[in-house]
């Protein structure tokens, strides 16, 4: 989109992520919608009224708070250009407006990022849990918030070391200590100048994986292949699945003892070699792989049975 003076009050930048050419429109939707999620949340703080971790929808007021709106989107990093919610009277609350109230809510997303998480503990966890998802997953990356308002301009940066302490100084005040799990999945795109990963659940969710220097040589002999990990993870508050873990520890089976004379048996060998050590040979004629004297009815029989076993 072209550059343009803007007239709006926030904007939230993804810096590092690529052009926004280059992100999908799902990634980017997913993350406009993040952060709608953590409006409504500071919103909700605001009228005292703090959100369950479950999550559901939201009741009235903090409703239309949600409602803030997207002036414009800039590519170079992905750069979005956000207005408060229209302006609607908020009942029972005397001279405060949904505009007024998203306004204040996102002062107080502000206010964590910056380190502030006493002020909201619960807003600085759903922060972080939002950083995991859309920011650690891109090598480099960071979180740029700009207050422009004339009276309260500010700018704030979350890199991975500030995500980091935002986490340890909510995890006291919320009284939660590390939660160890286990974590099963696929894992591919490691950095190992990050030390992070991701895996790919049984569930199709995707888990941002990090880990100390003595894992290096054990994450290498994972990748592309499937991991059993286990340490500190992270819970998504709406769908409790894990959404990052740091590993404490790579856990393994123990290879079975066996002679298999001589034959790797934990070798993949392609198919091409495996034709080759049997001395199959390339099919000429497609007669050759009929079957004759299978009469109709064996024939209805066998599909039949593979269809009720299905």
């Amino acid at each position: 989109m072209a550059k343009k003076t803007h007239d709006a009050l926030f904007k939230v930048t993804l810096d590092g992520a690529g052009k926004l050419e280059d992100v999908p429109l799902r990634e980017v939707a997913a993350w406009l919608d993040g952060l709608v999620s953590l409006v409504a949340r500071g919103s909700a703080l605001v009228l005292h009224r703090p959100l369950r971790s479950g999550g559901g929808r939201y009741e009235g007021p903090i409703e239309d708070a949600s409602q803030i709106r997207l002036e414009s989107l800039e590519s170079g990093s992905i750069v979005a250009n956000l207005l408060p919610a229209k302006s609607v009277p908020v009942p029972n609350a005397l001279g405060l407006t949904a505009e007024s109230l998203s306004e204040q809510g996102m002062s107080l997303l502000f206010d964590v990022a910056a380190g502030q998480v006493e002020k909201a503990p619960e807003l600085a966890e759903a922060f972080v849990e939002f950083y995991d998802r859309f920011v650690a997953r891109h090598d480099g990356a960071s979180l740029r918030l700009t207050d422009q308002r004339p009276e309260r301009g500010r700018e704030v940066v979350v890199d991975a070391a500030k995500s980091q302490a935002i986490r340890d100084a909510a995890a006291p005040a919320l009284d939660l200590g590390p939660v160890s799990k286990k974590v099963i999945g696929k894992l591919f795109e490691a950095n190992t100048e990050t030390h992070s990963a991701l895996l790919r659940a049984p569930s199709g969710s995707k888990v941002v994986v990090r880990w100390s220097p003595e894992h290096e040589s054990g994450i290498r002999r994972l990748l592309g292949g499937q991991a059993n990990l286990r340490g500190d993870v992270t819970v998504d508050a709406k769908t409790n699945e894990v959404t990052s873990v740091r590993i404490s520890e790579i856990l393994t089976g123990d290879q079975l003892g066996l002679d298999f004379g001589g034959i790797d048996f934990w070798n993949d060998v392609p198919a091409s070699e495996l034709a080759l050590t049997l001395g199959a040979t390339p099919v000429e004629n497609p007669a050759d792989l009929e079957l004759s004297g299978v009469t109709d009815e064996e024939w209805t029989a066998l599909y039949e049975a593979i269809d009720v076993a299905r």
